[in-house]
Order: structure tokens, then sequence, then C-alpha cells
């Protein structure tokens, strides 16, 4: 199991009453699998990434097991989570400007982790990421190679931050509302991107979003999340003919659709 966590609870820590955030998640992603996390905003399921991946402080409090690819991650040492992060695990996150210094070349930003974490020699590196970046879709590769966040479209820089985290070669990807901010036209190319990927490396995928036609469209399972608690989980081929849970009918009958016009 690449990713399995079990009865996850965190509670944020201060000078008042410790505040419950999560209520005892359980998630498995296995490998070829493509896992979705769906819920409104502030339900729970970005807390529930940077949980997984250990990256709150002591602030937080966390209790139950979270386990990548077999390492327990609640209670780890410093060096063990730094191994899990740099070669089993990447996370995608929404705002790909947000990821890349915008005062850094595309090519040294991708290659940097590779050199200084992983030890490759830089002609290696460069070699690996103008690979990555023509594989994720990105046309002229060398020339994106040397150019600037702010010279690329949104839909280009998640594809260069998609080819980031392919670099080190994970057997786990998080991908935390990784398309929520491009159009349905780049959506679709991203979304493909991530299939093959899973399909072709064998990888597992949790995926964080909001829009339930997605992840009905694309997810093996998905867990519906409510206020830190999962309310029910669904095959995503059933989401929407097998929701039984009242949050999860009140989602879809949210959700925005196109109907037809009378003919």
């Amino acid at each position: 199991m690449l990713l399995d966590i079990h009865d996850l609870r965190l509670s944020f820590v201060s000078d008042a009453e410790p505040a419950p955030i999560l209520h005892g998640i359980d998630v498995q992603v296995d490998t070829g699998e493509l896992v979705g996390l769906v819920g409104e905003s502030g339900s729970g399921k970005s807390t529930t990434v940077r949980a997984a991946l250990r990256l709150y402080g002591d602030e937080a409090a966390i209790e139950g097991s979270i386990r990548v690819d077999g390492t327990e991650m609640v209670g780890a040492d410093a060096a063990t989570l730094r191994r899990v992060r740099s070669d089993v695990v990447s996370l995608v996150q929404q705002d790909p400007r947000g990821a890349l210094n915008p005062v850094r070349r595309i090519g040294d930003a991708l290659t940097e982790r590779l050199v200084r974490v992983h030890g490759m020699r830089r002609k290696d590196a460069e070699r690996r990421i103008l690979d990555l970046l023509g594989e994720v879709g990105l046309t002229h590769p060398a020339r994106r190679m040397r150019q600037y966040p702010h010279e690329l479209s949104g839909g280009m820089l998640q594809r260069v931050v998609i080819a980031g985290a392919l670099s080190t070669e994970p057997r786990l990807i998080l991908a935390d509302e990784a398309t929520s901010a491009l159009d349905v036209t780049t959506q679709a190319e991203i979304i493909a991107i991530f299939q093959r990927q899973i399909r072709e490396r064998g990888l597992g995928m949790l995926f964080i979003t909001h829009d339930l036609h997605l992840a009905g469209a694309v997810c093996d399972r998905v867990h519906v999340l409510r206020s830190g608690e999962i309310v029910e989980t669904l095959n995503g081929s059933e989401l929407f003919a097998g929701a039984r849970h009242p949050y999860t009918c009140a989602l879809i009958e949210a959700a925005p659709t196109l109907e037809r016009s009378a003919s």
C-alpha cells in the first residue's frame, strides 16, 4: 500500500482549548490507483494532505497512523521525513506560480533538487528535466528551460510543476487542487497526463478536488469529506448514482450542470 491513513486525528494547539480539525480519517491508495478526496472549502482536504507529509509543526497534534510506502510518518524523525518526501512522494500544488521561484529560470529551479538532494550530475539532471518537459506536453522544452515563470501561461506552468514532481521518480503523488485554476481544455490535458503516468509508471495518486464531475469521471474511489470527517466512500463510477449520505447528495445537487435546451 503506497498510502495508508488510518484513524487520523489532527488538532491545532494554542493557549486556548485544542481545535480538532480531522476526525478519524481513513484513506488508502495503492499502486496504479487514482483516489479522490472531495468536499467543500474548509472540509479538511488540504489539511489531510499536509498532515500526510507531516508538514505541520508543533502547532498540530496528530494521532493515528500515516504509512507512506510502508514508512510510519507519525512519530518519524527528521531524517526519515526527508527521505520519504524526497524519494517516495511528490506534491503537486494548486498554484504553480507559488511553487516556482519567480526570479529563477525553469531549468535551474527543476534541476537544483536533483543535483543538491539526489546527487545527480547537472548534465544528467538537465537531460531528465528536458525529457520530462516534453513528456508532459510542453512544446520546445529546451526553450522553456531558459524561460522564467512569468513567461509561461498557467497551464504551461502546471505542466512544469508536474515534470518537477515526476523528476524524482516518486511512487506516490499528492495532487492538491492541481487543476482547479485551469480552463476546461487544459484541465482535461493535465488529467490525461496524470492518468498516463499512473498507467505507465505504476504510480498511486491522491487527487484533491472540489469538482464532483471530475472526480466521478477519473477516480477509482472517491472519499467525501465534511468538516474533517469522511462521510461516504464510493467508486468513482457510482458517485452520482450511488450517493446515499445527505451531504454527498447536497454536493451533487449543488454541482453545476449544462442543461440541454428543449428542441
